[in-house]
């Protein structure tokens, strides 16, 4: 009875310790999330130089206090993209390739953390594939998470832009199972929606007949 006693006030010890260390890192961070989600959604300019570094920082410090917080290592994940993605296409053997290789690794090594944690989140898996498409690499990886993100979020308006925008720019290689879901998942769109996905197609030379 006494082991039993003991067992349970280690467990319920355990479930404090931890709660209050996603407490923590979530209050600590709470402006870092905040300003990443207004850069997501367009709703705030796009960070300066120095102003990425300090969200950056603060990410790291909440991933230090509880480094399995998905949503952390997603918005940190972002971050090292969003950056990347800001360099445009630098020439080849540049510091600013090397730059944006570098940040394109971390990010993900972030979005391959992420979907561990979270197997059911299309949002990182469609990230974590745009990384991929990036980098250059259409490997394994890159269609595993391609196809979780078309299993788990085609029917969701934040997540369509991103399965289009891989889609359309990969249309003959991406088979034509993965076509004609694209094609079901651009016909049923919401109104808004829809018209950017179709002229994403266009802006890529893909035409969807019938759509």
């Amino acid at each position: 009875m006494a082991l039993l006693a003991a067992a349970l006030l280690l467990c319920a010890g355990l479930s404090v310790w931890y709660g209050g260390r996603a407490a923590w890192a979530d209050a600590s961070t709470l402006r870092a999330r905040w300003l990443v989600q207004e850069w997501r959604t367009g709703a705030a300019p796009k960070p300066s130089t120095t102003q990425w570094s300090e969200i950056r920082d603060d990410l790291l410090t909440g991933l230090k206090i509880a480094p399995d917080n998905a949503q952390l290592l997603d918005d940190l994940a972002y971050l090292h993209a969003a950056r990347a993605q800001g360099l445009g296409t630098p020439a080849p053997g540049t510091e600013q390739e090397a730059l944006q290789v570098s940040l394109l690794d971390q990010a993900l090594a972030g979005y391959r953390f992420a979907t561990a944690l979270r197997p059911t989140f299309p949002y990182t898996w469609a990230h974590f594939a745009l990384a991929k498409h990036l980098r250059g690499e259409h490997d394994a990886e890159f269609w595993r998470a391609y196809d979780k993100a078309l299993q788990f979020g085609r029917n969701e308006a934040g997540v369509q832009p991103t399965l289009g925008a891989i889609a359309f720019a990969q249309w003959s290689s991406i088979g034509a199972e993965r076509q004609q879901i694209i094609k079901q998942m651009v016909s049923t769109a919401v109104e808004k929606s829809r018209k950017q996905l179709l002229e994403m197609a266009a802006q890529n030379g893909v035409s969807l007949p019938g759509v």
